[in-house]
């Protein structure tokens, strides 16, 4: 392990605020219209599915990862695949962080450009993302752990109590018929934010740094079972009030649920305190696979300390955000017909590949 982060350590409820903080941070702003898509009213079913796939990944993360408790996913593919072979999947997560971090670095860029009008360029927001999370990282996982610990709970009571508002602008018979769509249908819908679910995989990063590893299973589920309910709720609460149709045709549906809010017609639009929440669970998110590709270089080229790559680093997300993707557009289709695959291929099949291949040549221990 680095030598910055060698004394760090989390709690397990910290752990939770985390992972449902990573997770959440993006999975609400564009994926419901992209489930919609598919599943019209019956999207809320396309989310139930995914959690269920979504806890099967959290299982299959934390199993893998508590028979090596004292290495990351970065370290331990080199002792079941030996060392060589071990980097090279190492370097594949590195890069596939570095691709996630970009793709959220420029949604959460496109999304302000989008709350403001007007607006200045889309690379300043971008900038500002990455100086933000580079000197966050800098003072390591502790540090962020414990800033998200006072954002989650504001963040999350936003989430609830405006969708209860909300609610007085709900028309239950857009959610009806049930179970209109085919089978197909609701599982394509569920593709999409399986793969957010799915991004519990970086909690094998986290388990050598929890006060109790054996808790880091309870800590998986507990986060995809919080961050699916709640995200079940959502996206029901936005088709209730405004139906299949208009959310399909609407970029970020979230803002424009918090946009209807109004307060008893004297506390004025939520809007500005939901952009203010989002924004910093993504300054989270973002900082998280940061931390997770600083980490992971200096683990697979055995470095003593990751501080000299912190910059380099941002350059080179800075740079990716800006390039991976030409236009918004651009991200909308890689998110709904091409991260979904891209993604679970590092979330479920290399890490079953790899809890295979260990069982069969017996490497590491069953902690948990």
């Amino acid at each position: 392990m680095g030598e910055i982060l060698e004394n760090s350590k989390i709690s397990s409820r910290q752990a939770v605020f985390l992972m449902v903080t990573m997770i959440f941070a993006t999975v609400i702003l564009s994926v419901p219209a992209i489930t919609v898509k598919h599943a019209r009213q019956d999207a809320w079913i396309s989310v139930g599915l995914a959690t269920v796939a979504g806890l099967l990944i959290a299982r299959l993360v934390t199993t893998l990862g508590l028979r090596f408790p004292e290495r990351t996913l970065f370290e331990y593919p080199a002792e079941i695949l030996g060392r060589w072979p071990g980097k090279l999947v190492g370097f594949f997560y590195i890069i596939w962080f570095l691709h996630i971090n970009a793709g959220v670095i420029r949604e959460y860029g496109e999304f302000l450009v989008t709350a403001f009008r007007p607006a200045p360029p889309l690379i300043v927001f971008n900038l500002m993302a990455v100086a933000i999370a580079a000197y966050t990282v800098r003072n390591g996982l502790e540090v962020f752990t414990r800033a998200n610990e006072i954002f989650f709970p504001l963040t999350m009571g936003l989430i609830v109590i405006t969708s209860i508002f909300a609610s007085g602008e709900t028309d239950i018979q857009r959610l009806l018929p049930v179970a209109d769509v085919d089978a197909v249908s609701i599982f394509k819908g569920a593709m999409v934010p399986l793969a957010w679910f799915g991004e519990i995989v970086t909690i094998a990063l986290v388990i050598p740094y929890l006060n109790r590893p054996r808790e880091s299973h309870r800590a998986a589920v507990t986060s995809v079972l919080i961050s699916g309910v709640v995200f079940m709720l959502v996206v029901a609460n936005a088709i209730g009030i405004f139906g299949p149709d208009l959310i399909e045709a609407m970029v970020f549906p979230g803002l424009n649920k918090y946009r209807i809010v109004n307060l008893a017609n004297f506390l004025g639009r939520f809007e500005a305190l939901a952009m203010t929440a989002w924004v910093t669970a993504g300054f989270v998110k973002i900082s998280i696979f940061y931390w997770a590709t600083l980490l992971g270089v200096s683990q697979v080229l055995e470095l003593k300390d990751y501080r000299s790559l912190v910059l380099p680093v941002g350059g080179v997300l800075m740079a990716m955000s800006m390039l991976d993707h030409p236009s918004a557009l651009h991200l909308q289709h890689f998110e709904a017909q091409v991260f979904p695959f891209f993604a679970l291929t590092f979330e479920a099949a290399i890490p079953l590949l790899l809890l295979i291949t260990a069982l069969v040549r017996g490497k590491g221990e069953r902690l948990g």
